[in-house]
């Protein structure tokens, strides 16, 4: 597999993780709601089931950790590439050839932490 497919694959899985971690969130959201209203006529057993849905929602945020490694990553293989294609090793480019200065810079910001 290429770079190319092997960071599309990753893409996709991060866009199904977000995707059911915001189902799940949506989900238990709805649910929590109708539970206060239960809450509110003196239905003690909602106030317990109303905690579990909040944890519920707790645990679908961990998605954005595991997001993040992945993006982290994903960003690292694109440098990889980047810099294994030599355009920064090939010496000053002719006018409107080769990688601009702009390109050049976003390289070493996106290296750095600063993007």
């Amino acid at each position: 597999m290429d770079a190319n497919s092997d960071a599309n694959a990753e893409i996709e899985v991060i866009r199904a993780e977000v995707e059911n971690a915001a189902d799940a969130m949506l989900s238990a959201a709805t649910h929590g709601l109708a539970l206060v209203g239960k809450a509110r006529v003196g239905d003690r057993s909602a106030l317990d089931e109303l905690e579990a849905t909040f944890c519920a929602i707790l645990e679908a945020c961990a998605f954005q950790d595991l997001t993040g490694q992945r993006l982290s990553r994903l960003k690292a293989q694109s440098l990889r590439v980047a810099f294994s294609e030599d355009a920064l090793l090939q010496g000053p480019a002719s006018s409107g050839a080769g990688l601009s200065q702009e390109s050049a810079d976003r390289m070493f910001e996106s290296s750095d932490g600063r993007t």
